[in-house]
Parts: C-alpha cells; structure tokens; sequence
C-alpha cells in the first residue's frame, strides 16, 4: 500500500456564522469538501455570562466539555474529512475546505472549528484554520 504525504494537502478549517458572512467561499481551485452546520449544539449565546466568549475560550471550552455528543459529532466530522483527504492526496489535490457554521459563528462553530483543526493536525495533516465572525 502506498504510504500518503499528509503534508502535501493543506486543509483549510473555517469558522462561519449563517447570520453573518454565510457559508465562506471556496477560494482554491481543487474545490470540494464539508460544510457542517452545528446549530444543533447548545448555544452559550443564550447565557449572558458566556456572551462575550468564543469557541476558543476556556469558559466556552468548559461549557462543552459536559456536553459529550459535541464529541461524537467531531468525531464524525473528522472520519468524514479523513477519507476524502486520503482521495485528495491520491489524486494530487493540494486543497481542501472544512467549514463549521453556527448561527452567530462565535462560539459554537469556532470550537467545533479549533477541535477539528487541532485532531486533524495531530494526526499529521497541514491545516489552515480561519474564523471569519472572530
């Protein structure tokens, strides 16, 4: 079995809100990936202590942490993301787009964003990640 350069597919990870900028564009040429809508998740927006906070805060951060299916929705997402990644690099793609989006894209969008960003890397991948409401 050929071994794969991970490092030759740059994935891009956004972070949008559907109420702000909307669905980001695909600005490489390879085009192709995953748009994940993850309004489903509880809303830290909802709690005025929490407001002020984004996905790549701690309170938010704690916020989610006793919320166990946003794990399983990552999860997901990334066993999704990997198997098209493993067809990119095969077919010497060198782009590849992952958006997240929520309604006001500033906390639930951007931790789902960041989680992703940060397991898809360890696992040897280049990302790219960028918050258009952050």
């Amino acid at each position: 079995m050929e071994k794969l350069d991970k490092k030759s597919l740059m994935i891009s990870i956004y972070s949008f809100g559907y109420q702000k900028n909307g669905i980001p564009m695909n600005e490489h040429g390879d085009g192709g990936g995953y748009v994940f809508d993850c309004r489903f998740l509880p809303n830290p927006h909802h709690d005025p202590k929490l407001r002020e906070f984004t996905g790549k805060d701690k309170p938010i951060k704690d916020f989610f942490s006793d919320y166990h299916p946003v794990d399983l929705f990552i999860e997901d997402c990334i066993a999704m993301v990997e198997i098209s990644a493993k067809a990119y690099i095969q077919k010497n793609y060198s782009n590849m787009q992952v958006s997240f989006g929520c309604t006001g894209g500033r906390h639930r969008s951007v931790y789902c964003a960041e989680r992703a960003a940060k397991k898809l890397s360890a696992k040897g991948y280049q990302i790219q990640i960028l918050h258009q409401e952050v």
